[in-house]
């Protein structure tokens, strides 16, 4: 009833230390829900990148592989096994394996992800990775991923700048032909993008005969899940067979109920709502506990347990809008923040603001639920 909000906000506000205690608590929540899901996010963000832009209908997968950044090696022969339906067109290999790299200019070392193709074909979608994608037919060449973190050394701007780029990655010195934009993530903080036989100098693997990923690209107009069904039947047990989607989708299968990266994020998200919820049930019920005696009067003139109860969940309501602007304009000054110290992919969206902003809602409602509990108490007897 709108003709009652005016009695909700000024039951709130009529002590302005407790009301703004109480958006505070709000907006604590509401920061802290926004930041553990948008942490969320960029770990599935940048755990998926690779498998979300793969160019290719069906991907090859080793069966002991559980997910797509700890790959296991599969025998290269099956790649070429695939090239015997009718419904096949191209295979591609992609070999992914972590390596140590050495800033050429502080001489500071870190983890990054090193991919090998075939210098003809951009197994993976990359802005500008296909334009220089044939620089790395070159011995001891490749591409760096210039979205990585800035503790790798300024080469992006050297390479833009015409200078000669060498780096050393497991000890090997490597030159810099071009760049790319891949994104950091939580395994690795960068990227490196090289040919396949670069990539086996590099990580010094003598097990040319084995690959990580076969990537599978079909005729035009065949049946993507009959060749799915032919080749899983062809392969039995030895090859696990799926499309780039069911890819995906087991990624984020992975992360939400096998990773604990992923529960710990949930679980910040969850905590979030409980704290938000408490201070709103406290501030609810205390308010409601020192105004019983009012309560009691408007039962005496003849308003209904059903209005009182309107107003208390009206007051929770005041408390989700007055928390959460706040508290989402605080989130996106954070997001940038986090966004320019750690490269990871977090954005502010739409999808993501009605969803905290349900929870919010959802929050506050059921502590104004539970706290009119409090209004049984309120006896017209009491005025007297």
């Amino acid at each position: 009833m709108p003709r009652d909000l005016p009695i909700a906000w000024l039951q709130l506000t009529q002590s302005r230390a407790k009301f703004v205690v109480a958006v505070t608590g709000v907006v604590v929540s509401v920061l802290l829900m926004w930041m553990q899901l948008g942490f969320l996010d960029a770990l599935y963000r940048s755990a998926t990148s690779i498998a979300r832009h793969l160019h290719g209908d069906l991907v090859l997968l080793s069966p002991s592989t559980k997910t797509f950044m700890q790959l296991e090696p599969f025998a290269n022969r099956h790649i070429a096994r695939g090239l015997g339906h009718d419904g096949v067109d191209r295979v591609y290999a992609l070999y992914v394996g972590m390596a140590m790299w050495k800033n050429p200019w502080n001489g500071e070392k870190r983890r990054l992800f090193v991919f090998g193709m075939e210098p003809d074909y951009a197994v993976f979608e990359a802005p500008g990775l296909e334009d220089v994608l044939h620089t790395t037919l070159a011995p001891d060449a490749g591409i760096f991923d210039i979205a990585s973190r800035p503790e790798f050394g300024p080469v992006g701007a050297a390479f833009r700048k015409g200078k000669p780029v060498v780096a050393e990655i497991n000890g090997r010195q490597i030159r810099i032909a071009g760049v790319t934009t891949i994104g950091a993530g939580f395994q690795a903080d960068g990227n490196f993008v090289t040919s396949t036989a670069n990539y086996l100098r590099i990580m010094n693997d003598p097990r040319s005969g084995t690959v990580h990923v076969g990537v599978l690209r079909l005729k035009p107009g065949v049946d993507h899940r009959q060749v799915q069904r032919d080749l899983a039947a062809m392969y039995g047990s030895e090859i696990t067979v799926l499309t780039t989607d069911e890819l995906v989708l087991r990624e984020y299968a992975f992360l939400t109920k096998t990773a604990p990266i992923g529960f710990v994020f949930t679980l910040g998200t969850i905590v979030g709502c409980v704290i938000g919820f408490a201070i709103v049930y406290q501030v609810l019920y205390t308010d409601i506990s020192n105004h019983l005696p009012q309560f009691a009067t408007l039962k005496a003139m003849g308003y209904t347990d059903r209005y009182l109860a309107g107003v208390v969940v009206q007051e929770a309501l005041i408390l989700a809008g007055t928390g959460f602007i706040p508290g989402s304009l605080l989130a996106m000054c954070l997001f940038g923040v986090a966004k320019a110290a750690t490269m990871l992919p977090m954005f502010v969206t739409w999808d993501r603001a009605i969803e905290v902003f349900v929870m919010t809602f959802a929050m506050c409602t059921v502590s104004g639920l539970l706290a009119m509990r409090r209004l049984k108490a309120a006896d017209p007897a009491e005025i007297f």
